[in-house]
């Protein structure tokens, strides 16, 4: 038994690694041009720069990829091993079922302890990371922000317009600046400036313009607004200052990490208080979706009985998105005090135990 034992784990490893590799690809993209679209814009970055932006995205990916990928391989492996008779062969040698899936079963708690790890520690402290590359990214080359011809957003609270930029020379510059309300319609003030230096302000942790032949037009207590015309002015475009004070984001945070500020008793809203809180459950329950995957798969596999390898994945595919499901609706669950979100969170892997008990029931029969 121990040569099939070997027999399917290097299948299923083969297969999983497989997957993971597709779907983090996939998922990276998309990570990649959201996130890091100033890195790409004017001049390149420098490559290692690039290098720990993707590695820094990585750990998003692995933590919902390496379930998915674990559940197609398990159906996969499963399903052509029940086509090619081998199932059959091993239950007619006295093995159970059970023991037959005992490899799988110890692969998924292996991977699950490595995406508890990834959940609670490393994906968050990535996500902090990325933010510092971005200012890394800024800091080398400050024209990253401003694409001639598109209005740019990355500054929650400006929204800026450069219709020509010639080297480090930008031309026909117009800032709005929005204030501390993003959702305003109408902004607090606006400048333009027929043409701006942009450089950065080590000293004082800022990027700043040296505007030539400016109107400013801030406004006035009573919503009027004054234009005012200068020949040169040195406003702030964005402070990366790291030591000032950061708003609290639980996907920013570890798992101690919450548990000792929540600790210290903060006045937080209570739903403030809530996404802290589901933050952690919803880590401690997702990192056992590997187990719930494989007690699910090997019976579903097993019953297939197809070579079509297409079926099997979109099968494991729609079983994982129902599983995710569970987790994007307990996310929404707003009030600290009820236990609908915990049991919300924790349901899918119950009710994974529940459906896998009865497959493996019916499969004995067969």
């Amino acid at each position: 038994m121990r040569k099939f034992d070997r027999y399917i784990a290097k299948n299923l490893f083969i297969t999983t690694l497989f997957a993971v590799a597709i779907l983090s690809g996939v998922f990276m993209l998309g990570n990649i041009f959201k996130e890091a679209r100033p890195l790409f814009v004017g001049k390149h970055p420098s490559p290692l720069l690039v290098i720990e932006f993707i590695l820094s995205v990585l750990p998003f990916s692995l933590m919902f990829t390496i379930p998915f990928s674990f559940l197609a391989a398990v159906m996969l492996v499963f399903g052509r091993l029940s086509a090619d008779n081998e199932i059959q062969s091993m239950r007619m040698a006295g093995f159970s079922l059970p023991r037959i899936a005992m490899p799988v079963f110890a692969i998924a708690i292996l991977l699950s302890g490595f995406c508890f790890w990834l959940n609670a520690e490393v994906a968050p402290r990535a996500k902090s990371r990325v933010k510092t590359l971005l200012i890394d990214a800024v800091k080398e080359d400050p024209n990253k922000f401003l694409d001639p011809g598109v209005v740019q957003t990355q500054l929650k609270s400006k929204r800026i317009y450069v219709r020509e930029r010639k080297d480090d020379t930008l031309y026909g510059l117009h800032i709005h600046d929005l204030g501390n309300d993003i959702e305003k319609t109408y902004s607090e003030s606006y400048i333009y400036a027929d043409s701006a230096l942009i450089y950065v302000n080590l000293e004082a942790n800022q990027i700043q313009l040296k505007l030539s032949n400016a109107l400013i037009m801030p406004n006035d207590t009573n919503g009027t607004r004054i234009p005012m015309k200068v020949d040169m002015v040195d406003p702030v475009l964005f402070n990366f200052n790291l030591d000032q004070k950061r708003r609290v984001k639980a996907s920013s945070m570890t798992n101690n990490e919450i548990r000792a500020y929540l600790a210290t008793d903060p006045e937080l809203t209570p739903k403030a208080r809530a996404k802290l809180t589901h933050a952690v459950t919803s880590r401690q329950s997702f990192s056992l979706a590997c187990i719930a995957f494989a007690l699910i798969g090997v019976p579903l596999g097993m019953g297939s009985k197809r070579k079509e390898t297409s079926t099997g994945f979109a099968l494991s595919m729609g079983i994982g998105m129902g599983y995710f499901l569970f987790h994007i609706f307990a996310g929404q669950i707003k009030d600290d005090t009820s236990i609908l979100a915990t049991t919300l969170f924790w349901l899918p892997n119950v009710l994974a135990v529940i459906i896998a008990i009865w497959l493996f029931r019916r499969a004995r029969y067969k």
